[in-house]
Protein backbone atom coordinates (compact mmCIF):
# COMPACT_ATOMS: atom_id res chain seq x y z
CA UNK A 1 0.00 0.00 0.00
CA UNK A 2 2.72 2.05 0.62
CA UNK A 3 4.52 1.63 -2.42
CA UNK A 4 0.83 2.64 -4.84
CA UNK A 5 0.96 5.77 -2.50
CA UNK A 6 4.59 6.44 -3.27
CA UNK A 7 3.49 6.18 -7.21
CA UNK A 8 0.50 7.66 -6.59
CA UNK A 9 2.58 10.80 -4.90
CA UNK A 10 5.26 11.24 -7.72
CA UNK A 11 2.67 10.80 -10.63
CA UNK A 12 0.76 13.52 -9.37
CA UNK A 13 4.05 15.77 -8.60
CA UNK A 14 4.98 15.11 -12.31
CA UNK A 15 1.73 16.15 -13.91
CA UNK A 16 2.64 19.33 -11.11
CA UNK A 17 -0.89 19.03 -8.90
CA UNK A 18 -1.06 19.73 -5.86
CA UNK A 19 -3.79 17.86 -3.99
CA UNK A 20 -6.78 20.04 -4.10
CA UNK A 21 -6.29 20.56 -8.12
CA UNK A 22 -6.38 16.62 -8.05
CA UNK A 23 -9.56 16.64 -6.07
CA UNK A 24 -11.12 19.14 -7.45
CA UNK A 25 -10.62 17.19 -10.70
CA UNK A 26 -11.79 13.90 -9.64
CA UNK A 27 -14.43 14.92 -7.06
CA UNK A 28 -12.17 12.77 -4.45
CA UNK A 29 -11.41 14.52 -1.21
CA UNK A 30 -7.94 15.59 -0.81
CA UNK A 31 -8.53 13.35 2.92
CA UNK A 32 -8.87 10.70 0.75
CA UNK A 33 -6.58 11.13 -1.76
CA UNK A 34 -3.85 12.18 1.17
CA UNK A 35 -4.86 9.05 2.90
CA UNK A 36 -3.93 6.80 -0.23
CA UNK A 37 -0.53 8.42 -0.56
CA UNK A 38 0.84 8.26 3.25
CA UNK A 39 -0.87 4.38 3.28
CA UNK A 40 -3.38 5.50 6.33
CA UNK A 41 -6.03 2.70 5.63
CA UNK A 42 -7.69 3.32 8.77
CA UNK A 43 -8.79 6.90 7.18
CA UNK A 44 -10.03 5.17 4.00
CA UNK A 45 -13.59 4.72 2.85
CA UNK A 46 -15.01 1.34 2.76
CA UNK A 47 -13.99 -0.52 -0.48
CA UNK A 48 -17.18 -0.48 -2.11
CA UNK A 49 -16.41 3.12 -2.75
CA UNK A 50 -12.60 2.80 -2.82
CA UNK A 51 -13.01 0.04 -5.96
CA UNK A 52 -14.63 2.78 -8.04
CA UNK A 53 -11.88 5.75 -6.82
CA UNK A 54 -9.23 3.50 -7.98
CA UNK A 55 -9.91 3.50 -11.98
CA UNK A 56 -10.44 7.30 -11.77
CA UNK A 57 -7.23 8.06 -10.11
CA UNK A 58 -5.35 5.60 -12.66
CA UNK A 59 -7.36 6.79 -15.78
CA UNK A 60 -6.89 10.67 -14.49
CA UNK A 61 -3.21 10.63 -13.86
CA UNK A 62 -2.46 7.74 -17.06
CA UNK A 63 -0.81 5.30 -14.60
CA UNK A 64 -1.19 1.70 -15.73
CA UNK A 65 -4.23 -0.36 -14.70
CA UNK A 66 -3.85 -2.04 -11.58
CA UNK A 67 -1.03 0.07 -10.63
CA UNK A 68 -2.84 1.19 -7.75
CA UNK A 69 -5.22 -1.63 -6.71
CA UNK A 70 -3.00 -2.74 -3.69
CA UNK A 71 -4.52 -0.64 -1.68
CA UNK A 72 -7.82 -2.10 -1.26
CA UNK A 73 -8.59 -5.41 1.04
CA UNK A 74 -7.19 -9.02 -0.48
CA UNK A 75 -10.54 -10.04 -0.73
CA UNK A 76 -11.64 -6.70 -2.90
CA UNK A 77 -8.53 -7.16 -5.37
CA UNK A 78 -9.66 -10.36 -6.38
CA UNK A 79 -12.90 -9.43 -6.95
CA UNK A 80 -11.13 -6.38 -8.64
CA UNK A 81 -8.93 -8.41 -11.16
CA UNK A 82 -12.17 -10.20 -12.14
CA UNK A 83 -14.25 -6.73 -12.90
CA UNK A 84 -11.18 -6.21 -14.94
CA UNK A 85 -11.71 -9.22 -17.49
CA UNK A 86 -15.06 -7.16 -18.01
CA UNK A 87 -14.50 -3.90 -19.45
CA UNK A 88 -18.14 -3.54 -21.14
CA UNK A 89 -19.57 -3.54 -17.07
CA UNK A 90 -16.36 -2.50 -15.58
CA UNK A 91 -17.88 1.20 -14.43
CA UNK A 92 -21.43 0.36 -15.16
CA UNK A 93 -23.00 0.35 -11.55
CA UNK A 94 -25.36 2.33 -10.85
CA UNK A 95 -23.38 3.07 -7.37
CA UNK A 96 -20.19 4.40 -9.01
CA UNK A 97 -19.78 7.96 -8.90
CA UNK A 98 -18.80 8.09 -12.35
CA UNK A 99 -21.96 6.44 -13.50
CA UNK A 100 -23.12 10.35 -15.26
CA UNK A 101 -19.68 10.36 -16.55
CA UNK A 102 -18.88 7.73 -18.66
CA UNK A 103 -20.87 6.26 -21.92
CA UNK A 104 -22.04 3.22 -19.79
CA UNK A 105 -23.53 5.86 -17.56
CA UNK A 106 -25.00 8.29 -20.49
CA UNK A 107 -26.85 4.94 -21.16
CA UNK A 108 -28.24 4.34 -18.34
CA UNK A 109 -29.60 7.95 -18.02
CA UNK A 110 -31.24 7.54 -21.35
CA UNK A 111 -32.64 4.33 -20.88
CA UNK A 112 -34.38 6.01 -17.47
CA UNK A 113 -35.55 8.53 -19.66
CA UNK A 114 -36.85 6.45 -22.13
CA UNK A 115 -38.82 4.03 -19.53
CA UNK A 116 -40.51 7.44 -17.60
CA UNK A 117 -41.64 8.89 -21.51
CA UNK A 118 -43.19 5.20 -21.96
CA UNK A 119 -44.57 5.20 -18.15
CA UNK A 120 -46.18 8.02 -18.72
CA UNK A 121 -47.77 7.44 -22.11
CA UNK A 122 -49.52 4.52 -20.70
CA UNK A 123 -50.70 6.11 -17.81
CA UNK A 124 -52.23 8.98 -20.23
CA UNK A 125 -53.47 6.05 -22.45
CA UNK A 126 -55.62 4.51 -19.11
CA UNK A 127 -56.84 7.41 -18.16
CA UNK A 128 -57.95 8.15 -21.65
CA UNK A 129 -60.07 4.91 -21.71
CA UNK A 130 -61.32 5.83 -18.42
CA UNK A 131 -63.16 8.90 -20.36
CA UNK A 132 -60.96 11.54 -18.20
CA UNK A 133 -58.62 12.37 -20.96
CA UNK A 134 -58.71 13.04 -24.51
CA UNK A 135 -56.13 11.73 -26.55
CA UNK A 136 -56.45 14.61 -29.66
CA UNK A 137 -56.82 18.30 -29.06
CA UNK A 138 -59.82 19.85 -28.27
CA UNK A 139 -60.67 21.89 -31.26
CA UNK A 140 -62.21 25.57 -30.61
CA UNK A 141 -65.31 26.47 -30.79
CA UNK A 142 -66.93 28.05 -33.34
CA UNK A 143 -66.72 31.78 -33.93
CA UNK A 144 -70.17 32.11 -33.09
CA UNK A 145 -70.46 29.79 -29.78
CA UNK A 146 -67.38 32.12 -28.66
CA UNK A 147 -69.00 35.20 -27.99
CA UNK A 148 -68.97 35.75 -24.52
CA UNK A 149 -72.42 36.36 -22.80
CA UNK A 150 -72.94 39.67 -21.05
CA UNK A 151 -72.08 40.09 -17.56
CA UNK A 152 -75.14 40.09 -15.17
CA UNK A 153 -74.81 43.68 -14.02
CA UNK A 154 -74.72 44.63 -17.46
CA UNK A 155 -77.84 43.00 -18.48
CA UNK A 156 -79.55 44.44 -15.47
CA UNK A 157 -78.33 47.99 -16.15
CA UNK A 158 -79.62 47.38 -20.12
CA UNK A 159 -83.25 45.97 -18.32
CA UNK A 160 -83.36 49.20 -16.06
CA UNK A 161 -81.19 52.07 -16.98
CA UNK A 162 -82.38 54.08 -14.80
CA UNK A 163 -80.09 52.72 -12.78
CA UNK A 164 -77.49 54.69 -13.69
CA UNK A 165 -78.01 58.10 -12.99
CA UNK A 166 -74.54 59.79 -13.99
CA UNK A 167 -75.69 58.58 -17.84
CA UNK A 168 -78.61 59.31 -17.76
CA UNK A 169 -77.62 63.26 -16.42
CA UNK A 170 -75.20 63.44 -19.07
CA UNK A 171 -78.05 62.90 -22.10
CA UNK A 172 -79.98 65.39 -20.11
CA UNK A 173 -83.12 63.14 -19.24
CA UNK A 174 -82.31 64.40 -15.78
CA UNK A 175 -82.75 67.83 -16.54
CA UNK A 176 -86.15 67.05 -18.99
CA UNK A 177 -87.81 65.20 -15.74
CA UNK A 178 -87.29 67.92 -13.39
CA UNK A 179 -88.92 70.30 -15.96
CA UNK A 180 -91.45 68.08 -15.91
CA UNK A 181 -91.65 67.56 -12.36
CA UNK A 182 -92.21 71.81 -11.96
CA UNK A 183 -95.36 73.04 -11.71
CA UNK A 184 -96.22 75.18 -14.00
CA UNK A 185 -97.06 78.29 -12.15
CA UNK A 186 -95.96 79.11 -8.82
CA UNK A 187 -98.41 80.49 -6.70
CA UNK A 188 -97.55 83.94 -5.82
CA UNK A 189 -96.09 85.32 -2.52
CA UNK A 190 -98.96 87.33 -0.28
CA UNK A 191 -99.25 88.53 3.31
CA UNK A 192 -102.09 86.68 5.58
CA UNK A 193 -103.77 88.80 8.17
CA UNK A 194 -105.87 87.63 11.15
CA UNK A 195 -107.66 89.60 13.16
CA UNK A 196 -109.18 87.71 16.37
CA UNK A 197 -111.08 88.83 19.57
CA UNK A 198 -110.61 85.78 21.26
CA UNK A 199 -107.97 83.35 22.02
CA UNK A 200 -107.46 81.23 19.45
CA UNK A 201 -105.59 77.51 18.51
CA UNK A 202 -104.06 78.52 15.22
CA UNK A 203 -102.64 75.25 12.89
CA UNK A 204 -100.52 76.45 9.51
CA UNK A 205 -99.03 74.50 6.78
CA UNK A 206 -97.29 75.62 3.91
CA UNK A 207 -96.75 73.69 0.76
CA UNK A 208 -92.87 74.25 1.28
CA UNK A 209 -93.47 71.99 4.32
CA UNK A 210 -93.50 75.38 7.10
CA UNK A 211 -96.06 74.07 10.01
CA UNK A 212 -96.50 76.33 12.75
CA UNK A 213 -98.70 75.67 15.74
CA UNK A 214 -100.00 78.82 18.29
CA UNK A 215 -101.81 78.60 21.15
CA UNK A 216 -104.04 81.01 22.52
CA UNK A 217 -103.69 83.68 19.84
CA UNK A 218 -105.28 86.77 19.48
CA UNK A 219 -105.39 89.93 18.05
CA UNK A 220 -103.81 91.52 15.04
CA UNK A 221 -101.15 88.86 13.39
CA UNK A 222 -99.63 89.39 10.00
CA UNK A 223 -97.75 86.44 8.37
CA UNK A 224 -95.69 86.74 5.24
CA UNK A 225 -96.39 84.06 2.93
CA UNK A 226 -94.91 82.32 -0.21
CA UNK A 227 -97.58 79.78 -2.18
CA UNK A 228 -100.29 77.84 -1.21
CA UNK A 229 -101.44 77.58 2.42
CA UNK A 230 -104.02 75.59 4.98
CA UNK A 231 -105.05 77.69 7.85
CA UNK A 232 -106.88 75.93 10.81
CA UNK A 233 -108.48 78.15 13.64
CA UNK A 234 -109.82 76.62 16.62
CA UNK A 235 -113.05 77.54 17.79
CA UNK A 236 -113.57 79.26 14.40
CA UNK A 237 -113.48 83.24 14.19
CA UNK A 238 -116.60 85.31 15.32
CA UNK A 239 -118.44 87.45 13.31
CA UNK A 240 -116.15 90.19 13.68
CA UNK A 241 -113.24 88.41 13.20
CA UNK A 242 -111.16 89.15 9.81
CA UNK A 243 -109.04 86.67 7.79
CA UNK A 244 -107.75 88.41 5.01
CA UNK A 245 -104.89 87.16 2.08
CA UNK A 246 -103.64 90.44 0.55
CA UNK A 247 -106.01 92.79 1.61
CA UNK A 248 -109.21 90.46 0.75
CA UNK A 249 -111.03 88.44 3.02
CA UNK A 250 -110.74 84.97 2.64
CA UNK A 251 -114.21 82.54 2.76
CA UNK A 252 -114.13 79.39 5.09
CA UNK A 253 -114.11 75.67 3.61
CA UNK A 254 -117.42 74.57 2.72
CA UNK A 255 -118.69 73.20 5.93
CA UNK A 256 -115.52 73.82 7.69
CA UNK A 257 -115.96 77.24 9.40
CA UNK A 258 -112.69 77.25 11.05
CA UNK A 259 -110.51 75.90 7.97
CA UNK A 260 -109.04 78.61 5.17
CA UNK A 261 -106.73 77.69 2.04
CA UNK A 262 -105.27 80.19 -0.43
CA UNK A 263 -107.15 80.88 -3.27
CA UNK A 264 -104.74 79.07 -5.70
CA UNK A 265 -105.45 75.73 -2.99
CA UNK A 266 -109.04 76.55 -3.23
CA UNK A 267 -108.90 76.14 -7.16
CA UNK A 268 -108.00 72.85 -7.18
CA UNK A 269 -110.55 70.49 -7.61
Amino acid sequence: MLAAGQRLRLRREERGLSLRDLALETRISAAVLEALERGWRDRLPEATYLRTMVPLIERHLELPPGSLETVLPAAWQQRFQGQRREPLLRRFTPGSIDVFTTWQGTLLYGLLTLGLIYAVNLQQQQLAARGVLALRPIPPLPAGDQAKPPRPDQALLQLYPELRPLELAAKGQGVGQLRRARPTQTPAAGLLELQLSQPSQLNLETASGLRSNLRNTSGSLSLPLSGSFRLILTPPPSPGDLVNWNGSPLQPMKGQPGQFSSPAEAARP
